[in-house]
């Protein structure tokens, strides 16, 4: 079993960004970290637990005594696999080696900074509370502190952000040795500030320019000894993220926290997105949980979904077993994405190449009843 913990406090809120998150909350973390608490003990979590995931929000803006009070309540409710993968994903302006030092200490064996680009224009433009130096920094006090698990995340197809540019952040990311980098393309999701300033005229850089970004950040990474093993991450060998492999393959997970969600048994779990509604709801003993429950053909769609994401893809009596039973033609279009380099068919197994990777939304349309 996996469990993922949403820890939606921020010190302030990137323009891109659509997460659950709330910022100058910190007050709510005590009151916030025990409904967490109430609400892991009143579920039907089983264990042992091979992953535990904190995401954000900033989880690096909980005091380790909040910490520990989480990972002993699901240790006590559920327990830990000897090999347990715990990840936190962290700030870089919200941490020092003591702070760091202590997480360590509790269990957390895993960091994920938020890197995102090197340029100091660019990350004041994202509305990101750092600077490079602070990543350093950073990076420099998790080694201290016994961390041998760090991944950076970065982030391209930026307004302003030139190919050079962020050439120059993934080089600079790689110089610092993590065992593994998360390159996303920018989104533009509705109801964000960044939303708002493209509707009014700010310039992103174009489909092509995104690609050439993408396409150049592949190559340089291989060369660096970075596997490619899902479309938005890249791990030097045995540091790929146990939780996100593990939701890819289909497994279980449980979700926990305002905005969380998580699929346990073929039922999919969500939580609303109001903090103090989540707190009082839980504090009253109230169904804080809204249930879909997924058919075999909703199940099956996803496990595609997710498969051909990843290096290991998905197996092509699977996509012709799903094609039947919706009465889909793919064979066609799946036949041109394999002449065309975008797809690679393998011992029955059909994989997104590294040409491909960056067509995969469309690809994937191919299979969306």
């Amino acid at each position: 079993m996996n469990a993922y913990l949403h820890i939606p406090f921020c010190t302030s809120i990137c323009n891109y960004c659509d997460f659950t998150s709330f910022a100058g909350q910190e007050s709510k973390i005590v009151a916030y970290v025990d409904a967490l608490c109430s609400e892991i003990e009143g579920s039907s979590l089983e264990g042992p637990l091979q992953t535990v995931y904190f995401g954000g929000g900033t989880p690096s803006l909980l005091p380790p005594e909040k910490l520990e009070q989480i990972l002993k309540t699901l240790e006590g409710k559920a327990g830990f696999n000897p090999s347990v993968e715990i990840s936190m994903e962290a700030n870089p302006e919200t941490v020092d080696t003591e702070r760091l030092k202590s997480y360590r200490d509790l269990g957390v064996n895993r960091l994920s900074f938020g890197a995102q680009a090197f340029q100091k224009e660019i990350l004041k433009k994202m509305g990101r509370g750092h600077e490079w130096e602070r990543v350093e920094q950073a990076t420099q006090d998790a080694r201290k502190a016994g961390f041998h698990n760090l991944n950076l995340d970065l982030m391209f197809g930026l307004a302003g952000q030139t190919l050079e540019m962020f050439q120059e952040s993934v080089t600079k990311a790689a110089s610092l040795k993590p065992e593994h980098l998360s390159l996303y393309a920018l989104q533009v999701e509705e109801g964000t500030p960044l939303a708002k300033q493209v509707a009014e005229g700010l310039k992103l850089p174009s489909e092509d320019e995104v690609a050439d970004e993408y396409a150049w950040a592949q190559t340089y990474l291989a060369r660096e000894g970075f596997e490619q093993y899902e479309v938005s991450n890249f791990s030097k060998l045995r540091k790929t993220c146990l939780h996100n492999w593990n939701i890819w393959r289909g497994k279980d997970y449980w979700g926990f926290g305002v905005g969380a969600v998580g699929t346990v048994g073929g039922v999919r779990h969500s939580h609303g997105d109001d903090l103090m509604d989540y707190i009082r709801q839980v504090n009253q003993g109230g169904v804080i949980l809204q249930n879909e429950f997924l058919s075999d053909g909703v199940r099956a769609m996803e496990k595609l979904m997710l498969g051909l994401r990843t290096q290991e893809g998905v197996s092509k009596a699977e996509v012709e077993q799903y094609a039947q039973a919706y009465h889909l033609s793919y064979l066609d279009k799946f036949n041109r994405f394999l002449k065309n380099g975008f797809l690679s068919l393998r011992d029955g197994q059909y994989r997104v190449t590294s040409k491909g990777y960056f067509v995969l939304n469309g690809l994937l349309e191919v299979l969306v009843v």
